[in-house]
């Protein structure tokens, strides 16, 4: 593989990235409207399995900042190495 074609993959990963963040955004903001609604309807149920759902959605939710971190930091290191090939 040569410089160039290096190159052209590495802007290829670059552009995968970003896109693959703005996608995982609207997928997050949607999850996240549904579970604000699925609260609303099921606040205050003793219910085992909508105690685990509750349990499962915040677990969820706890990984998206991780996961918008992976995909910025998959751009900028791509990028960093990109500039030093010239």
């Amino acid at each position: 593989m040569s410089v160039g074609e290096v190159k052209a993959s590495l802007r290829a990963a670059i552009e995968a990235a970003r896109q693959g963040r703005r996608v995982f955004d609207q997928a997050a903001s949607d999850a996240e409207a549904a579970t604000r609604m699925a609260d609303a309807v099921l606040r205050g149920s003793r219910n085992d399995d909508v105690k685990a759902v509750h349990q499962a959605l915040a677990a969820a939710s706890a990984e998206a900042e991780p996961t918008r971190r992976r995909f910025d930091n998959t751009a900028k290191h791509a990028h960093a190495y990109l500039n030093r090939l010239g």
